[in-house]
């Protein structure tokens, strides 16, 4: 029996060895002559692998004087590459909650949470979610970054660019400014936001199509119907004059009337940046007529646009009845097996992790592999899907040596315990062994109790109710000194009105320490009368 903790493989100290009996699903070697490999129905093939990765044999037929290690079949990946994450606001579900888990529901939180955020805070929960991601076998990593407002942009870059140098060799992190289509009708203030990406080596985004209305007219926020082609071509000019790459947020909603993805498609042809672009979520394309689908799928084809699934999220908000009553009737991915046929590089990430958006996930991509192929079948044959975690978010990433076992590459995979895809997907595979530059880490995730702290913003009196509102494109934040912040999503201005005595919110914040002491003194009590059971 194995002992409970031990991890999968022990492997030698040695700077050289041989893994022998490797099972790695084929679409993952590179480097190598496939042909004389042989296949299982799933596509997996059994392979010795020499070194830093110096040779990859079929089994059995090395003849190498080093250290072997035989892997008896264990199963045995790249690392992986998590193309569309959003560990800014990572790890705050519990402290501004979703109240319904819609998405309208998750803007208002998220809105509402903002005022927590400080550098100390940002870089904590950033840094512990990319320990989380390098010890179940990530990479590369880019995260999507909320700069609606001017605060949160000169927040958000330094952090990122500070997390940037400290993971470097472990973590390759991008970052992507994350704001509504809207916002570039302000033309000053995205001429600003593009030049501080710049300066940061990050990429442009923006949401289109997104909200729940997205697509319809009366959404003037991500789908703005009047102007969407001069906000569009402003977004591809300034990305081309600042040399910057492109990833948007489109049609994550349900509304077959929502076609940012196609409306990016164009401009991406029009503009000559084939090959530039990553869209993600594109869920309304399930409601597509089918002859609108076909235009789609050839128009993102040919302007060479990656697009990242997010099915762990958009299964959790997609669909959802904001009362609790109603079961969802469809499962809010895209059509991942569609667009794989029509020639779309196609890529699965974890998207958002325990905050407003989805109150779970660990950037665990095993799990996302794991859960995608539930939900959208990837299983009847599991062909090279393995790759939408690898090599194809590693390629979008324009990351070199990222995503393969390749001859002539470095030694960065992660061992597991299951042999076939049938032991691999059925347990959480925590034992699994995280293998860099030849080495195995030996991790594990950081503990929650690391996030047990208090934000400044709640010791200096500044704590928000989930509780805002909007009005005429107004967000309205109340909170419990009576402060009330306003800010215009267009302009992204804030404007601080009131504040109550302080004095008032210290009590209230000492108030469940005072029962808790209160609580301990009458158990005290209890304990010192006389039992009538002795």
């Amino acid at each position: 029996m194995v002992g409970l903790g031990e991890p999968a493989v022990s492997l030698p100290k040695k700077a050289h060895y041989v893994l022998l009996n490797a099972t790695v699903p084929l679409g993952c070697l590179d480097k190598v002559d496939k042909a004389q490999l042989h296949a299982c129905v799933d596509h997996l093939a059994s392979v010795d692998i020499e070194g830093r990765i110096v040779g990859l044999y079929p089994s059995g037929t090395t003849n190498i004087r080093a250290a072997g290690v035989d892997l008896k079949h264990k199963m045995l990946l790249p690392t992986f590459a998590d193309l569309h994450t959003h560990i800014d606001k990572g790890h705050t579900c519990e402290r501004s909650r979703n109240p319904d888990g819609s998405l309208s529901g998750a803007d208002r939180s998220t809105a509402s949470d903002a005022a927590f955020w400080d550098s100390e805070d940002v870089f904590r929960r950033m840094d512990f979610s990319l320990r989380c991601a390098y010890a179940h076998g990530t990479s590369a990593l880019r995260t999507h970054l909320i700069n609606m407002t001017e605060k949160q942009t000169e927040l958000t870059w330094p952090v990122f660019s500070s997390l940037k140098e400290k993971w470097a060799g472990k973590v390759e992190l991008q970052g992507v400014s994350l704001v509504v289509l809207s916002y570039f009708r302000d033309a000053e203030a995205a001429r600003k936001l593009a030049d501080t990406v710049a300066a940061h080596g990050g990429l442009l985004g923006a949401a289109v199509c997104c909200a729940e209305q997205g697509g319809h007219p009366s959404d003037d926020w991500t789908t703005c119907e009047r102007d969407r082609d001069l906000l569009l071509d402003r977004i591809f000019t300034l990305a081309k004059e600042r040399n910057l790459d492109l990833d948007f947020h489109a049609d994550e909603n349900g509304n077959e009337l929502a076609r940012g993805l196609r409306y990016i498609a164009q401009k991406t042809i029009q503009h000559g940046y084939q090959g530039r672009v990553v869209c993600g979520h594109c869920c309304s394309l399930a409601y597509q007529p089918p002859d609108e689908l076909a235009t789609t799928l050839k128009l993102v084809r040919e302007a060479g646009i990656t697009v990242v699934s997010l099915p762990l999220v958009n299964q959790w908000t997609q669909d959802r009845d904001h009362a609790g009553g109603r079961t969802p009737r469809w499962r809010g991915i895209t059509l991942l097996h569609e667009l794989r046929a029509a020639g779309v590089p196609t890529a699965l990430a974890s998207d958002n992790t325990r905050d407003q958006f989805y109150a779970y996930g660990d950037l665990d991509m095993l799990e996302v592999f794991t859960q995608s192929c539930r939900m959208a079948h990837l299983d009847r044959p599991y062909g090279d899907w393995p790759q939408s975690v690898c090599a194809i978010p590693a390629a979008a990433m324009g990351l070199r040596n990222h995503g393969t076992i390749a001859v002539g590459g470095p030694a960065d995979f992660v061992i597991f315990r299951g042999r076939r895809y049938s032991e691999l997907l059925s347990r959480p595979q925590v034992d699994r062994v995280v293998v860099r530059g030849g080495q195995p880490l030996g991790l594990a995730p950081p503990a929650y109790e690391e996030l047990d702290y208090v934000p400044k913003a709640i010791s200096s009196g500044d704590v928000p109710l989930v509780d805002v509102s909007y009005t005429d494109g107004v967000a309205k934040v109340n909170t419990l000194v009576g402060r009330q912040d306003l800010f215009r999503h267009s302009k992204a201005k804030s404007v601080t009105l009131e504040r109550w005595n302080i004095n008032l919110l210290r009590l209230v914040a000492l108030l469940p320490l005072l029962a808790c002491l209160f609580g301990v003194l009458a158990v005290g009590a209890n304990l010192l009368q006389p039992s009538l059971l002795v």
